[in-house]
């Protein structure tokens, strides 16, 4: 799938199931892919909201990377641009500390597929994917 080049409106009717259910998994497939998805006060949304009738899913920059963190409570996500230095920093300083917690590193392609398993923070990855770790059965 291309990356949104500009900030992509998702509009639906409340009172049409259809519509909801449609919309919805917009919303799902976006939010899978990292991008960050708000109400129109500009507010983020944490989960999908039916009687909004209308939410917008920014458009990531050709530098916006993502750091997903697989959890017990549902998946987290940590976005930062490469060219902001604050912003690394704080996905690396995350990224350590789950190194930290027996976590594991993969750095994941565009398709979706885990490609390496990777020991140091790679600012350029495109999508590092932290997955905890598994207690020994």
């Amino acid at each position: 799938m291309a990356e949104l080049v500009m900030d992509l409106r998702i509009v639906w009717d409340a009172r049409k199931l259809k519509q909801v259910d449609e919309a919805k998994k917009e919303y799902r497939k976006y939010r899978s892919l990292g991008y960050q998805i708000f109400k129109l006060d500009g507010t983020p949304l944490e989960r999908f909201l039916p009687s909004l009738e209308e939410i917008v899913v920014k458009s990531q920059g050709a530098c916006q990377r993502i750091l997903k963190i697989l959890c017990p409570k549902g998946d987290e996500r940590v976005v930062w641009d490469k060219e902001n230095g604050p912003q690394a920093l704080q996905a690396k300083a995350k990224f350590v500390e789950l190194l930290g917690k027996d976590y594991m590193a993969f750095s994941v392609d565009s398709k979706g597929k885990r490609n390496r398993k990777i020991e140091e923070f790679d600012v350029d990855a495109e999508e590092i994917l932290m997955v905890p770790p598994t207690s020994a059965g």
